[in-house]
């Protein structure tokens, strides 16, 4: 069955106040305190979103499909190879930069599924991205490399500084760690 643009409205309502909240407070936000920060009933909330789970699993797929048309915007922008690459891969929305990510440990720990749906999120929907890599691999602008490994490191770090606060304590924060993780690859990678 199809939403109506009232149900369309209620749930990106929703996954708006859940963001906020997941900001604000981390995975201790309530359902309650969702539905009196939009000033509706938790019942209400229950008919469209039947758990917790299920909300930060649409909050997840949101913030990802955001992240996706970002990258898309990126691609079909004006810039440099080199701009793009650096861009593209590091793609993301304001309001998900200014989320506490590096709280994976926490979601393996209690949301186990949400914390599968990021991982799945940041392993697949590569292609531009590599269809990028591939043109600047042919152009010259960076060194042939294995396309598969380059993925899986940018993966594994994206991934790393999510579930992990060290950097943080150190005063670095994630979208910085992610620009110095760029800068360290395409570095490493430019043809001088």
């Amino acid at each position: 069955m199809a939403e109506t643009p009232s149900q369309t409205a209620l749930l990106a309502r929703l996954r708006a106040v859940g963001m906020e909240l997941f900001r604000r407070e981390g995975l201790r936000f309530t359902m309650q305190e969702a539905a009196h920060a939009i000033h509706i009933s938790k019942k209400t909330i229950y008919a469209v979103y039947p758990s917790k789970e299920a909300l930060l699993l649409d909050m997840v797929d949101d913030a990802f499909a955001q992240i996706h048309a970002r990258k898309q915007a990126i691609l079909d922008g004006p810039g440099t190879l080199t701009d793009k690459l650096r861009a593209v891969i590091i793609a993301l929305p304001e309001e998900y930069t200014a989320l506490d990510l590096q709280q994976m440990d926490l979601l393996d720990e209690k949301y186990p599924r949400v914390a599968a749906r990021v991982r799945r999120h940041l392993e697949t929907g590569w292609e531009p991205t590599l269809a990028l890599l591939q043109q600047a691999m042919e152009q010259g602008v960076i060194r042939t490399v294995s396309l598969p490994v380059l993925q899986r490191m940018i993966s594994a770090s994206i991934e790393s500084f999510l579930a992990d606060r060290t950097l943080e304590q150190q005063g670095i924060p994630y979208a910085r760690a992610l620009d110095e993780m760029m800068g360290i690859l395409l570095d490493g990678l430019l043809i001088r």
